[in-house]
């Protein structure tokens, strides 16, 4: 058994023990493994930073209020146009009857065809992020891969837990190819999902949904697939992946902020081995259905393995997929382009691969 099995949420949404007292310090189990990037990153920036560090120890209600955008970004790249959204909940059912998103349209003429079509899940752990959380990141996809972006701002844990998440997602796909070419100029035949963490796991669990639902069969399939440091095993533990052992308390994403998400996110345990919450369970056939994928992990993140894992089931499964491991680097990579030369490097291997992927 997990020593994290026993944990408890208390009325704020917050795990038990408080705040350790500032400054804050570079675990030594991970210190010597870091980036030297983000080790003076954190020195000169995260001393004091409880609300990154310790999210988990922290009312809940305070960590929304701060906005939680993850410092380190660069500025929004130079697009068209930028605005937002509400995707009509047509086949899922759900609290809200419409779900928010926005669109970045890139410079430049449309195509012909119309343009090809990037659907983005934040990451957030499925409990924090929003519509601007991302936005550097999208805007860079729209210019670099010269397609038009739509960040969904899914329903969010611990108000709408499992399986809302999946249902938004999965009702942004189809807008995608049923409703976006009318009202967007999209080129159906040229869509592709992406998500970071808990958008990777969204994405990863709507690209099975999407390719064994019978409503694929009206629609071209979904011609790529972006997993950016994805959640794929929920069931995972120190105990039982290697980089949950090794990496327990790196920055920003410790296990014990992980395993809080998952509480907030799954209040049902059972619900840990679903594949729609955890995709790696999905079946050999699934697997054999679902696009070509790329996958960036960080090697100082705890869900490196999982990651690892699921690039091998999907090559098991003759999916062509292409997986970049970041040495050094934590969980947020993508999102610390600024200062960060591995985050910009991330970007560009994502955009290439979308870009290769539309041709």
């Amino acid at each position: 058994m997990s020593k994290y099995s026993n944990y408890t949420v208390q009325p704020d949404f917050s795990f038990a023990g408080g705040l350790p007292p500032a400054p804050y310090k570079l675990h030594e189990s991970v210190v010597q493994r870091l980036d030297s990037e983000y080790v003076d990153f954190f020195n000169a920036n995260m001393t004091n930073g409880s609300s990154f560090l310790y999210t988990h120890r922290t009312p809940l209600k305070d960590i929304r209020k701060g906005g939680n955008v993850m410092p380190g970004q660069t500025p929004l790249s130079k697009v068209a146009k930028i605005f937002d959204i509400a995707i009509p909940r047509v086949y899922t059912k759900g609290s809200t009857e419409t779900i928010p998103a926005r669109v970045f349209v890139p410079e430049g003429e449309r195509p012909t065809d119309g343009w090809p079509l990037f659907i983005w899940y934040h990451g957030g752990g499925w409990v924090l992020g929003n519509i601007s959380t991302e936005n550097s990141f999208c805007t860079k996809v729209a210019s670099m891969s010269n397609c038009v972006v739509i960040s969904v701002d899914y329903r969010l844990a611990p108000e709408d837990p499992f399986p809302a998440g999946v249902d938004d997602a999965f009702e942004s796909v189809l807008y995608g190819f049923e409703v976006a070419p009318k009202e967007l100029g999209i080129n159906n035949k040229k869509i592709a999902i992406g998500g970071s963490s808990a958008g990777g796991n969204l994405t990863a669990v709507v690209t099975h949904k999407f390719a064994n639902s019978k409503l694929s069969s009206k629609f071209p399939p979904v011609v790529f697939q972006v997993l950016v440091v994805p959640v794929t095993d929920n069931t995972a533990t120190p105990e039982n992946k290697v980089s949950w052992k090794e990496n327990e308390f790196t920055p920003q994403l410790p296990a014990e902020k992980m395993i809080w998400y998952r509480y907030l996110y799954l209040p049902n345990a059972e619900d840990v081995t679903n594949p729609e919450a955890s995709p790696l369970f999905y079946s050999d056939e699934s697997f054999a259905k679902v696009p070509p994928c790329f996958i960036a992990a960080a090697g100082c993140d705890v869900l490196r393995t999982e990651a690892e894992e699921y690039y091998q089931k999907l090559q098991k499964n003759g999916i062509k997929s292409i997986i970049r491991v970041y040495p050094g680097v934590p969980h947020p990579v993508m999102a610390m382009d600024a200062v960060l030369s591995k985050g910009v490097q991330l970007i560009k291997d994502v955009t290439d691969a979308l870009s290769e992927a539309y041709k």
